[in-house]
């Protein structure tokens, strides 16, 4: 149970880094005139970080609080992580727009692992 809810914090404080990390240069590409839309969807990378970041966030915490469909939850946020990451690099993307996914990725997909095979109780 201790492990599930530290992995639980760790996915969680990670994820929390890493949208972070997405919603800064948005709000200051923002700042300079350019809207939302533009920013969210051009590349779509930046809206499916967003939306897998949340979703690895809020199975982290669901772990963290020990409650049930954690797993689902957090797998679901770490493989659409995981996709959009191997997607930028399949594609030819530029090493410095996928670096941190490809370095967060595999512990996202470990912690994944951890709770889905250590007993809940």
């Amino acid at each position: 149970m201790l492990i599930r809810r530290f992995a639980g914090a760790v996915g969680a404080a990670l994820s929390g880094w890493m949208l972070w990390e997405t919603i800064t240069p948005i709000m200051r590409q923002i700042s300079l005139g350019s809207d939302l839309a533009t920013e969210l969807l051009n590349p779509p990378v930046a809206l499916l970080r967003i939306i897998s970041t949340a979703l690895l966030i809020i199975g982290g915490l669901l772990a963290l609080a020990a409650i049930r469909g954690a797993l689902w939850v957090f797998a679901a946020g770490a493989l659409v992580f995981a996709l959009m990451t191997g997607a930028m690099v399949g594609l030819g993307a530029d090493y410095t727009l996928w670096r941190d996914e490809a370095i967060i990725a595999p512990f996202l997909l470990v912690i994944c692992g951890v709770l889905a095979f250590c007993p809940r109780k």
